[in-house]
């Protein structure tokens, strides 16, 4: 992991993405991963995978988006390698929870997805080099429990305006539905890749995305 920023030139989008799930009892997840992808304008990563989106289209494939746990073995392996062909115009940014050692008072979903949310990007906004007076977009999935949503904009916003001193010129958060932005897909590939590596060891297609990854935090590494 580089640790370096990489300089780009327009507005700063964070995609974020999660896995896992929230049952803290033994038939749930044994990790909760958050990650953000940070991309700038012109994405160009757009332009590559909707081009393979059509390709699928022209072949007869009825391909609405890419959403990694449900793609083919073969339409993943296509998409992993545009994202790896466009890494250098990525960051990507998680954070591993090992659900066993959260607090039981912290386990509750209003509670603990705005709170991990903050935890990442309180890393991850500090870090994004902007000083142009830019503004910053967030963009998350459809948060379908309003009281849930309210909380995760509050602990975004915090994380976004202790940046504000920094020459950032403002912020948006927005919730979209993950089809509407390939933003979204690539940090749901991102987080996917990530997971597989904390759950199964399996490495695959980590180390297709690991040299854009700026840090991960939380979790023993399970393969060191």
């Amino acid at each position: 992991m580089s640790g370096t920023p990489y300089v780009f030139s327009g507005t700063p989008y964070v995609f974020l993405d999660e896995s896992g799930n929230f049952d803290f009892g033994e038939n749930g997840s044994a990790y909760f991963i958050v990650t953000a992808v940070t991309m700038r304008r012109p994405i160009e990563i757009d332009s590559a995978l909707s081009e393979y989106r059509y390709e699928r289209l022209d072949s007869g494939f009825d391909t609405e988006y890419f959403h990694c746990a449900r793609d083919t073995s073969e339409v993943r392996r296509q998409v992993f390698d545009i994202i790896a062909s466009y890494r250098s115009r990525l960051q990507i940014d998680c954070l591993v929870v090992d659900k066993a050692k959260v607090e039981v008072a912290l386990r509750p979903m209003v509670r603990f997805y705005p709170k991990m949310v903050g935890l990442l990007l309180n890393r991850v906004i500090p870090r994004t080099s902007v000083g142009d007076g830019r503004r910053i977009v967030v963009v998350t999935d459809r948060i379908p429990v309003k009281r849930t949503k309210r909380a995760v904009e509050r602990n975004i916003r915090e994380a976004l305006s202790s940046s504000a001193r920094r020459g950032v010129g403002g912020y948006d958060i927005h919730h979209h539905e993950s089809r509407s932005h390939f933003g979204l897909q690539v940090a749901d590939y991102c987080c996917w890749a990530i997971q597989r590596k904390w759950s199964r060891r399996d490495l695959r297609y980590f180390a297709l995305i690991e040299p854009a990854i700026r840090y991960a935090i939380g979790g023993d590494d399970p393969v060191q």
